[in-house]
């Protein structure tokens, strides 16, 4: 254990190394960021720090309290007062007063005086509808990881993976995997698909933007123009896949060249200004054989973190059957996290697939040893966005 002199000295020396960096450079700014966090975390006495951590169990259920009364869309950069919030969401003052002091205190909204406030950039996130609709999901994940030590008690602590027999099973004593339990339920998919539209950060490019995709597409091969350039394995309405044909010359978009694949009921339900002529759509189940055969590349985005390994071979397998030796490769668009130093909505994130569908956030080894035991080569790797998240391309291993 470190002494308090140490410390000190530590704390010293960070200080004077910040004074030299650049705050107006996007790329040191979380390196920024970190080190401010170390000089609070040297400062501050780890009992209070103990306490804190303990304490922040109640962010959650307030902020959803707030989201609820609609108190967020209500806050301005004009002060407001808790009365004056009180009699236009007709409720008693002192319950805002009560739920605000956690606002305040985790400084997501300012108090700039005696019951008055204002907003912060943060509280105007929650005032967004997927800010809004992210802390309705996040209840139900809460409700869930309560569940979490005695689950991990009874199970001997063996770490969850693909059975049917889970934490959301022992959370919510169903039967039911997952999908098909919030499947039944319109309302939560309605906010998850709206908390799924969140940006990471203000003004943040599109992943096409950082990405060489067209050299990744056409260098060193002679494009097949008898089969189909891109396939996006559950694509969803489209989104990425509009991305990547705005990145590829037009000559390379024809119709039938692009192919978006999903499940029936979201390909029929493709909203009418994001369907495309030049898209192939295709009906498909990724735990069945991929259709599409010998496509220069097969893309899949967010789809294998929420899976547990034996289930993402499943997917990857029939891919690979799918896929040309020497010609197509398959693009993993997912979080890459890191061996050290993971931010925290990183690990929450593990966890929470961890509980929702006994599956996990993945690091480059684990990443490494699924495409192998798929029969698959790890071949790149590009890491596009602080928290993780990249794209890991593979061919068939021959």
């Amino acid at each position: 254990m470190e002494s308090k002199d140490s410390k000190l000295a530590q704390v010293t020396a960070t200080i004077a190394q910040l004074g030299s960096m650049d705050v107006s450079d996007p790329s040191s700014q979380v390196d920024i960021i970190r080190q401010c966090q170390l000089v609070i975390n040297s400062l501050k006495d780890p009992r209070v720090q103990a306490l804190e951590t303990l304490s922040s169990v109640v962010t959650l259920p307030c902020l959803a309290s707030l989201s609820n009364l609609g108190i967020f869309k209500k806050l301005s950069d004009e002060p407001v007062t808790a009365a004056q919030l009180a009699e236009q969401c007709g409720v008693d003052r002192w319950l805002v007063v009560r739920l605000m002091r956690v606002a305040t205190a985790w400084d997501l909204v300012t108090e700039i005086g005696l019951e008055t406030y204002t907003a912060t950039e943060v509280s105007n996130v929650f005032a967004s509808p997927p800010g809004a609709a992210g802390l309705r999901v996040n209840q139900m994940i809460h409700k869930l990881l309560d569940s979490l030590p005695a689950y991990l008690k009874e199970t001997e602590y063996r770490n969850p993976g693909n059975t049917p027999k889970g934490l959301f099973q022992y959370a919510y004593q169903t039967e039911l995997g997952s999908f098909a339990y919030l499947g039944q339920d319109p309302e939560y998919a309605k906010q998850f698909n709206t908390f799924m539209t969140i940006q990471r950060t203000q003004g943040q490019e599109q992943w096409t933007e950082k990405f060489d995709l067209a050299s990744r597409v056409f260098d060193g091969v002679t494009i097949d123009q008898n089969v189909p350039l891109l396939v996006d394995v559950a694509g969803g309405v489209g989104k990425d896949l509009s991305l990547v044909k705005k990145s590829l010359p037009p000559s390379s978009t024809a119709s039938g060249q692009l192919v978006l694949e999903d499940q029936g009921h979201v390909i029929d339900r493709v909203p009418t200004e994001l369907q495309d002529s030049d898209f192939k759509y295709v009906k498909h189940d990724f735990f069945t054989p991929q259709p599409v055969k010998g496509a220069r590349v097969y893309m899949l985005k967010h789809i294998l973190h929420n899976w547990s390994n034996s289930k993402a071979l499943q997917i990857l397998r029939h891919t690979r059957d799918a896929m040309t030796p020497g010609y197509s490769k398959i693009w993993i668009l997912d979080g890459i996290v890191p061996d050290t130093g993971a931010d925290k909505t990183v690990a929450a994130l593990d966890i929470g697939m961890m509980g929702i569908h006994g599956a996990l956030e993945r690091n480059e080894e684990q990443w490494d040893a699924l495409l192998a035991e798929a029969g698959l080569k790890f071949t790149g790797l590009c890491v596009l966005e602080d928290d993780g998240f990249g794209i890991i391309e593979a061919v068939v291993e021959v």
